[in-house]
């Protein structure tokens, strides 16, 4: 049943209701015809004769015409219904024809303001989604490829120039610091690529979800990136018993993203905050440099985006990225903008249980 096209579905359908209408009419012309030829009362000899000629010409009549009135409105139905699903095929065959080699072909709207043409535009709408998903992945290959090929042609110049001639101790230890250091940031560089692929997709940790005292995991955080240096000064300002539904280990990632980035790009002190947020919690972190360029803000969050585009620094980009999809994934929000006394602000929000548990 399936297999059988819509149109001639729509034709028996029609052809079925259609012939029960034409049967009754048929029946309800015949039943009040012998009930007006009953109103003169019983006819005798000739009269009798001629109501009996009278009912067989309306019944052959009706044989005749009942036929006939069905055929032709059965074939009507048929081309109304094939008419009707003209611009389903059409938009059929354009969306068959649309591949990842063509994200562009869009599908013809019909001018009329009905059904078909709602359909098309919101088959138009989620190919441009699609496109805009397709463009996006393309980029984020190409930026990871090309993120990948620096530390990779680093490590082999030094493999090659350590295996060109005999070095000595100090020269082969030289050699394998280098590379030592390109094999870290390759290693880093694909666990920050994994974690996004694993938030994107939604996937839990795999310790599972956490209810951190952020309060603490912000004190160790800074504790572990103070460096002794006053322009990398970092305070923290939290108050106790704050938590947030946020796997451990993706919250300590994004909140060191976040402090990191500001003592890279930015002047100390570095003030990081945490404060409830009606059924949510806000992570700021503000820094009190130069603040971001107006054209980047807009992009602050995309991947392998640095508002230094000269390389100055051995960052990839992909820090406050982390951070975002690890807002996105635990329905929470994010944002940056440029305080009024200095300095640049990032913020995130992250849901919080109705019952944490008691702190041990």
């Amino acid at each position: 049943m399936n297999r059988i096209p819509l149109r001639i579905r729509l034709t028996a359908i029609f052809a079925a209701v259609m012939a029960l209408v034409l049967v009754g009419a048929g029946y309800l012309t015949l039943s009040r015809f012998r009930e007006s030829q009953s109103e003169y009362g019983t006819a005798t000899g000739i009269a009798h004769q001629a109501q009996q000629a009278a009912l067989d010409d309306l019944l052959r009549e009706l044989l005749t015409a009942l036929p006939i009135v069905f055929v032709l409105a059965t074939l009507g139905a048929y081309l109304l219904a094939a008419a009707a699903l003209r611009p389903v095929e059409r938009m059929r065959t354009q969306a068959a024809a649309v591949t990842e080699d063509t994200p562009d072909d869009r599908l013809d709207v019909p001018p009329s303001r009905d059904e078909i043409a709602r359909l098309a535009a919101t088959l138009n709408d989620m190919l441009t989604r699609l496109q805009t998903a397709l463009d996006h992945e393309r980029l984020f290959v190409a930026d990871a490829s090309h993120e990948l090929r620096t530390p990779l042609s680093l490590l082999r110049t030094e493999i090659e120039l350590a295996l060109r001639r005999p070095r000595d101790a100090a020269e082969l230890h030289a050699a394998l610091v280098s590379a030592h250091e390109e094999t870290e940031r390759l290693v880093q560089l694909a666990e920050d690529l994994l974690l996004l692929a694993r938030t994107d997709r939604r996937e839990t940790s795999p310790a599972g979800v956490t209810v951190p005292d952020l309060a603490r995991l912000l004190q160790r955080v800074a504790a572990r990136l103070r460096n002794g240096d006053p322009g990398k000064a970092v305070t923290i300002g939290c108050p106790a018993g704050l938590t947030a539904a946020v796997p451990h280990d993706r919250l300590e990632r994004a909140v060191t993203n976040l402090i990191h980035n500001a003592q890279q790009h930015g002047r100390g002190p570095v003030e990081a905050t945490a404060r409830p947020d009606g059924d949510q919690v806000r992570i700021e972190v503000r820094d009190h440099g130069p603040g971001f360029p107006p054209a980047f803000l807009p992009h602050a969050f995309d991947r392998f985006t640095q508002a230094d585009r000269s390389r100055a620094t051995s960052g990839t980009g992909l820090g406050l990225a982390i951070t975002a999809a690890t807002a996105r994934a635990a329905g929470g929000e994010y944002g940056a903008f440029n305080h009024p006394d200095g300095g640049a602000v990032v913020w995130i929000t992250l849901p919080t249980l109705p019952h944490p548990p008691h702190a041990a």
